[in-house]
């Protein structure tokens, strides 16, 4: 904990430049905060200029701010007062140790001061006068108090508010703005009497160059122990800059060979956790001695392009500033003026080029082919931002923080009864053996496919260090699987998860527990044998078909279109001659509360292996989540759940759920489930008939949900009805009442009824998918310029990768039930983004975009993905011995189609068809569509008579019809000559 925090005070004038400047300055001195007037902001609501990561305290509800608040350091612990926030003002709470700072920012323009401006800050001071407060800003107040020539009526105001409140002023006598039309101290800063011992080395540097009308003004604020946010991961090592070879060098092989054969030896649970205990420490051994760990600085990033030639220019324009400004004569003041402003025009064009040259060289990665660089990583963030804090704990005071995390995991994790393990006996199953051959080739594979980027568990031991190491520690690794399999016992070393808990998207009570998801951090070695346990599972429920057909999530070939393409199917076949409505059931915390010994008994029942039963009933004893914030560590051991983030746990769920489905019998109801999402599709003759089905299929699944440990979450289980009939009397269950909801989303889909007995409405979901698909290639375009971003290949692919499977998710269930304008709309879009792609002019066609970027149409796409998914799932077969082939004909004959239908231009340029050499960007995009200024192109190059070019001297419109195009811009006499 450091003992002082530094704060700067910075009036940018609304100027973008000046705000990276101030950046770069703030960020080489290590600035804690930074109090901002004047902020730039475009004429938006929102500070810009500075990084995605900082932390920016602003006025919200749409007022356009004037001051803000950007915090450096990201581990202080800061909060907005929302009361004492607004347009031109910006106050903050600063966590300290056993108290908490006020720190107020101020922006008043000149002569606008009003009776409302000092009755907020009276109120403030007011309020918080038993805390260390700062007032600090651009007041506009000139007095002799501070030093001032003159005195104006801000001065007079702000000098009664001074002296009413025994306000102490930090300012020396010294100019806080400096202008062609003279001096003045207007920006200043003021603290009542908590804050003043603790406010040393106030400084006023002096304008940090040309572009700062105000000075740039630094304090610090000393107390003891301010407490600091400690960052917790469990990725220790930086293996960016790994020494594999180092790694292999200090890993000991021989070692292994010595545990394997000890494992022979090792007939015990207490043997086996010694050898995994060695094996462990083996490799984290060498990770420490070839990979860095890693460090991270709690300051913002540097700018990289802040270099030696800007720090020159800089210092330049600062000190023909300061002639210009000490110059008493108006004429020599005047030509010192204008030789200033030149150079600081200069400077500024500057900063403006090496910024904008290093953003270029940032988005395009010349040196790296790989699609899912910066500008993925770019476009991400901006349509799914990640909150790094924790409102629920960091709201509250430090030596709150233990009390806190205590109650975090007990509400998250509630204990069952007294246990620490399953009361499920294993005398119930029998006590046959079996042996388990697991092989070197076996491992080695489960190690491959595993994800490198995946979070280690609390031993560090990542997934790209066994990969590193799979050829040597196969051989160990199956042995000792084996042995686990064989003696029934799950090492406790893998039983310990690390706790980590993210907030739920659109929660707005960020301070209930329920509104944040726990995953637990396992080792990563454990889910290798967890993934072993899980196959073996898997297969026997699959072989013996004993897992109920209509459970879709988790497992082998289905998905979460099988689980709709049956809701949707269910709901057509009544829709068509009943009142149909179906019922999304919810379950509050499903995998957090899975009874463990429902789970045994209900894998007892489904006669699954008993070696298998005895190793799930290991894998549950003495499980131990440990949750760690800052320096401190709460552990507790839990006695029922399914760890999220656990290979095992959605299998175990569908173990557990299993019995629901199989149990359901209600009449003119079907039930469906994916993982723990649930849809029951009811209907009826009439609406009595239907309201009884209704109830009597919610009590079933309330009854069991109340005999399995459950509970239904009622504020989240919804009716949608397909009618427009009232039901009899509400639906209600142990006096909650479930709500009736005009549209419901189930798995991503949005369902709506439709006036027509074989339609269900998709017009919200198409509607949300079209607006989701323009906010992202708004953000696209702003990264992908004609002039500069990623390569025609890499936005493509971004496009097929990112943005078409968000566009066509559930297509094969929506794509007979939508119109052709809504489809259009899809289409048009797509053609928008490949246009784009090709750095095309806006008037291509859709057949040339198409043609050049070798993309079939969203229509056929669509139709392709149908007809796969109609063949695998065996409900609609193709004649064909190869079904790939004959969706890659189907692409074909698309693309050839549209090559015809493209302007005569573009089919006589490339004759036949377009080769796969060619290369696209603004330039070669207008010569092969024939859309752009090509005779101002021809003339600036002096070709405009090459005996290969011909030009003609009108070009600008020839879109009128296909028969007309015949008119080209140019003609194109050898294709060799522009494919060179």
């Amino acid at each position: 904990m450091t003992s002082h925090i530094r704060i700067a005070q910075q009036n940018t004038r609304k100027s973008l430049m000046a705000t990276k400047e101030l950046l770069s300055e703030f960020q080489k001195h290590k600035i804690d905060l930074v109090l901002v007037q004047e902020p730039n902001t475009q004429n938006t609501n929102r500070i810009l200029g500075y990084p995605l990561q900082a932390t920016i305290h602003q006025v919200g509800n749409n007022s356009k701010p004037k001051t803000g608040i950007v915090i450096n350091n990201k581990t202080l612990y800061t909060k907005t007062l929302d009361n004492y926030t607004n347009s031109w003002m910006t106050s903050i709470q600063v966590q300290l140790d056993k108290t908490q700072l006020i720190i107020s920012n101020i922006y008043i323009e000149p002569n606008t001061m009003i009776d409302e401006h000092i009755e907020t800050l009276r109120n403030l001071l007011k309020d918080y006068e038993h805390l260390p407060l700062i007032l600090a800003g651009d007041f506009n107040a000139r007095h002799t108090l501070w030093h001032d020539r003159i005195v104006n009526k801000h001065g007079e105001l702000i000098c009664e508010l001074i002296n009413d409140f025994d306000l102490q002023i930090h300012n020396e006598n010294s100019p806080t703005c400096i202008t062609d039309n003279g001096n003045s101290i207007i920006d200043l800063t003021l603290s009542n009497s908590r804050a003043t011992p603790h406010i040393k080395q106030w400084n006023s540097k002096g304008p940090l160059s040309g572009i700062f009308d105000h000075v740039y003004i630094t304090f610090e604020f000393s107390s003891k122990n301010i407490p600091h946010r400690t960052p917790f991961s469990t990725r220790k090592f930086d293996e960016k800059k790994a020494d594999w070879t180092k790694f292999h060098k200090h890993f000991s092989a021989d070692r292994i060979k010595k545990l394997t054969k000890q494992l022979g030896k090792a007939n015990n649970a207490r043997k086996i956790d010694q050898i995994i205990k060695q094996f462990t420490r083996i490799i984290q051994n060498a990770a420490y001695h070839s990979i860095p760990i890693i460090k991270t600085s709690p300051y913002l990033r540097r700018c990289n392009w802040w270099d030696d030639e800007l720090r020159c220019m800089q210092i330049v324009v600062r000190n023909k500033r300061y002639i210009f400004s000490r110059e008493k004569n108006p004429q020599v003041r005047e030509h010192y003026y204008n030789e200033f402003r030149s150079f600081r025009n200069k400077y500024v064009r500057m900063i403006r080029r090496k910024k904008f040259l290093k953003w270029k060289e940032f988005l395009e990665e010349l040196h790296s082919q790989d699609t899912w660089g910066n500008t993925y990583k770019m476009i991400k963030h901006k349509t799914n931002p990640k909150s790094h804090t924790l409102p629920i704990i960091e709201d509250f005071p430090v030596k709150e923080h233990p009390m806190i995390m205590e109650k975090i995991v007990n509400q998250i994790f509630p204990s069952q009864a007294s246990r620490s393990s399953p009361n499920f006996s294993l005398d119930r199953i029998g006590n046959t053996t079996q042996h388990i051959n697991l092989t070197r080739d076996y491992i080695e594979s489960l190690i491959h496919k595993t994800n490198s980027k995946k979070a280690p568990g609390i031993d560090c031991i990542t997934n790209g260090m066994l990969k590193q190491i799979k050829s040597l520690i196969s051989n160990f690794l199956a042995k000792l699987f084996e042995k686990c399999l064989n003696i029934g016992y799950f090492p406790k070393q893998w039983k310990k998860g690390a706790l980590t808990i993210f907030p739920k998207p659109n929660k707005a009570d960020l301070h209930n527990s329920k509104n944040y998801r726990p995953i637990t951090l396992l080792s990563s070695i454990g889910k290798l044998l967890e993934k072993i346990i899980q196959t073996n599972i898997q297969n026997y429920l699959i072989e013996t078909k004993k897992l109920n057909s209509n459970q879709h999530g988790f497992v082998p070939e289905k998905s979460t279109i099988t689980a709709l393409f049956e809701i949707k199917k269910k709901i057509l076949n009544y829709k068509a001659d009943r009142l149909t409505s179906i019922l999304a059931i919810d379950f509050t915390g499903a995998f957090d509360n899975a009874d463990w010994d429902i789970i045994l008994q209900n894998m007892t029942n489904l006669n699954i292996p008993s070696y298998l039963i005895r190793i799930i009933s290991s894998y549950f004893h003495n499980r131990q989540i440990i949750f760690t914030y800052n320096k401190h560590r709460y552990s507790k051991t839990t006695t029922h759940g399914c760890p999220q983030g656990s290979p095992l746990s959605p299998l175990l769920w569908n173990i557990l759920i299993n019995n629901l489905l199989d149990t359901f019998s209600v009449n003119n109801a079907s039930i469906f489930a994916y993982a723990d999402d649930i849809t029951i599709v009811c209907s009826g003759k009439n609406i009595k008939e239907l309201h009884n089905t209704i109830l009597t299929a919610l009590e079933h699944v309330n009854t069991w949900s109340i005999s399995n440990n459950l509970t239904i979450n009622f504020n989240k289980t919804n009716i949608l009805n397909f009618h427009k009939k009232s039901f009899p009397s509400p639906i209600i269950i142990n006096d909650n009442l479930v709500e009736i909801v005009p549209k419901i989303k189930i798995l991503g889909l949005t369902f709506e009824n439709h006036h027509l007995r074989n339609k269900i409405n998709f017009t919200t979901h198409i509607n949300n998918t079209i607006n989701k698909t323009i906010n992202v290639k708004n953000i696209l375009n702003n990264y992908c310029k004609n002039t500069f971003g990623i390569n025609t290949r890499k936005r493509q692919n971004l496009y097929k990768g990112l943005i078409r499977p968000m566009m066509i998710y559930g297509s094969e269930i929506w794509s007979d039930q939508i119109n052709r304008k809504q489809i259009d709309k899809l289409e048009s879009l797509q053609h928008s983004i490949l246009r784009n792609s090709l750095m095309a002019f806006r008037t291509v066609s859709k057949s040339c975009v198409s043609s050049l970027t070798r993309i079939e149409t969203l229509r056929t796409n669509i139709e392709v993905r149908k007809i796969k998914f109609l063949h695998k799932n065996r409900i609609e077969l193709i004649n064909t011995l190869d079904l790939n082939q004959h969706i890659r004909d189907i692409k074909n004959l698309e693309l050839d189609r549209l090559f015809l239908n493209t302007n005569v231009n573009f089919r006589l340029f490339f004759v036949d068809k377009i080769p796969k050499f060619i290369f696209t960007n603004f330039y070669t995009t207008q010569f092969f569509t024939g859309h752009g200024p090509f005779n101002e192109y021809l003339h600036r190059m002096k070709i405009a008579n090459n005996p290969f070019c011909f030009a003609l001297n009108v070009i600008e419109k020839i879109h009128k019809e296909d028969e007309i195009s015949s008119e080209l811009s140019y003609r194109i006499k050898s294709h060799k000559f522009h494919f060179k």
